[in-house]
């Protein structure tokens, strides 16, 4: 079985060699999880939803073992990370236990959404199949005010049907 800090590196690997921020890479993991990924990593919720610290050991572990690099950069005076590969890397069949073709084609669809358009993406997929509220479509209003607005949560459902794993 593939290790969490390998599936981080082939997930960067199949963005292109390059993803950026800490949060898309917290939602992509997790919305991918529910795609049927099985990465192992446990979640809970926090302040920008979904939240796993098996994830953030595996980025140390992927810097370690696999030739993550994070470079930490400042835009606006707001610091982000971009995650990126140095060396080669093959690769992989599968990311966890999906094809890699697969995974590349919904990193395709996640990696330039907007992270907070992720962060609301997930926090809905959170609510309606984690906590299992029933209304999650005024819980996510409560949870995240001020995020929800200018078409933002528009664009996160859509993500969600478009990954197939939108709540009704």
């Amino acid at each position: 079985m593939t290790k969490l800090h390998e599936l981080v590196a082939d997930l960067v690997l199949l963005a292109g060699g390059e993803l950026t921020g800490r949060v898309r890479l917290q939602k992509i993991m997790y919305l991918l999880d529910h795609k049927g990924m099985e990465s192992g990593a446990g979640y809970f919720y926090y302040h920008y939803g979904p939240y796993s610290e098996d994830l953030w050991d595996a980025v140390s572990d992927a810097k370690f073992f696999d030739g993550l690099r994070e470079e930490i950069v400042s835009a606006g005076g707001s610091p982000f990370s971009i995650f990126k590969l140095t060396g080669s890397r093959a690769r992989p069949a599968g990311v966890g236990k999906l094809p890699s073709d697969v995974v590349a084609n919904h990193l395709g669809k996640m990696k330039n959404v907007n992270s907070t358009v992720l962060e609301l993406a997930s926090t809905v997929h959170w609510l309606a199949f984690v906590e299992k509220v029933p209304d999650w479509k005024s819980e996510i209003h409560i949870r995240k005010a001020g995020k929800t607005g200018q078409g933002r949560l528009e664009k996160a459902i859509k993500l969600l049907k478009d990954l197939e794993i939108a709540p009704t």
